[in-house]
């Protein structure tokens, strides 16, 4: 070996040594995101229309028998009647489905909000929350966007995100009568989290995703929307790592870079009055929604009606790839502020 052989293995040698003590930071950070990839690619549209259309339906006992069926679809909870039976067979088929996932399942309160929790493994007072309601109007209303879209993303995120453990808690919650006044949300924050002294460091809210096209405006951007108060810092700040997430994970989903300052009628405003870091995810933000996305609140808003009718005088179908991403951005959101552990449990 020459003088100038060894020169040159002396040099390479000290640039691997020093590599080697330079970077072990960066390479685990690089670990670090390539294991929250791995569980956000987990996600499937397939699975999610599965959910979605799952719940569009009931109301025919299609799950539940005889004893659920109405003659039509149906998910509503009158705040003075109670559930219906497609409201309560919704109910039995969440139960079931977070049972399958083998999540902690409750049902809590007189409002029938279902409740899975994947217990956190070193810090199980940390709690996140990803939610959406499952309920709807009386009458024929199947809900196919509001807000069966919302709790078909609830379930798979809990689907593939039970397959892994975190060090903080993560509850997937369906609320129930969101559309008597939010009244399952509210009974949860007064009756759960501030009786039993808890704390939620960030919920997620998911109410219409999956619808994002205008009938008055076809050159529309199809994009998020995210809803958050300015006034309260925790809860802007988590809507923009929601953003941040979406950009690092899920490229392919386009967030409007103005997150919509105020209240959004929805589910998580029941956290923000009581201080707790929540924002929503929709999908058309704009002043005039109900023109955007006529069908909502009408019996058309369906998979197979004409809110996912390409002659429909909007042309404006349920996209389903968008839904699935937005799934995708909140798993990678929660992944990432729940702390990722291990792949399986």
């Amino acid at each position: 070996m020459t003088r100038y052989s060894i020169v040159v293995l002396f040099c390479i040698s000290s640039l691997l040594l020093a590599c080697k003590v330079k970077y072990p930071i960066q390479n685990k950070a690089l670990e670090t995101d390539a294991a929250i990839q791995a569980v956000v690619d987990r996600v499937s549209q397939k699975q999610y229309q599965s959910f979605q259309l799952d719940i569009e339906n009931m109301g025919l006992g299609l799950y539940g028998g005889d004893s659920y069926f109405m003659g039509f679809r149906n998910r509503d909870f009158h705040a003075e009647n109670g559930p219906s039976p497609g409201n309560r067979e919704a109910c039995l088929y969440l139960q079931d489905a977070f049972k399958a996932m083998e999540l902690k399942v409750t049902v809590q309160g007189k409002y029938l909000n279902v409740v899975g929790e994947l217990r956190g493994t070193t810090s199980p007072g940390k709690i996140y929350i990803i939610g959406a309601h499952y309920d709807h109007l009386e009458g024929d209303m199947p809900g196919g966007d509001d807000n069966a879209s919302g709790t078909a993303a609830v379930l798979e995120a809990a689907r593939v995100m039970s397959q892994y453990q975190f060090e903080s808690t993560i509850r997937f919650i369906c609320f129930n009568a969101e559309e008597d006044g939010l009244l399952g949300s509210k009974d949860y924050v007064s009756n759960q989290l501030i009786q039993g002294n808890e704390t939620i460091s960030g919920m997620i809210n998911l109410d219409l995703i999956l619808r994002p096209g205008s009938d008055v405006d076809s050159l529309s951007v199809i994009d998020a929307e995210l809803e958050a108060r300015s006034t309260h810092k925790p809860s802007w700040d988590w809507a923009r790592a929601f953003r941040q997430a979406a950009i690092d994970y899920v490229p392919s989903l386009v967030i409007d870079e103005t997150i919509i300052d105020g209240e959004s009628s929805s589910d998580n405003d029941s956290f923000l009055e009581a201080g707790f870091p929540a924002f929503l995810v929709i999908e058309n933000s704009d002043p005039d929604w109900d023109e955007a996305n006529p069908y909502i609140h009408d019996f058309e808003d369906a998979s197979d009606r004409l809110a996912n009718n390409p002659e429909s005088p909007g042309g404006v179908c349920y996209d389903y790839t968008f839904a699935t991403d937005i799934t995708r951005a909140s798993v990678a959101l929660l992944a990432q502020e729940a702390v990722l552990v291990s792949v399986h449990r």
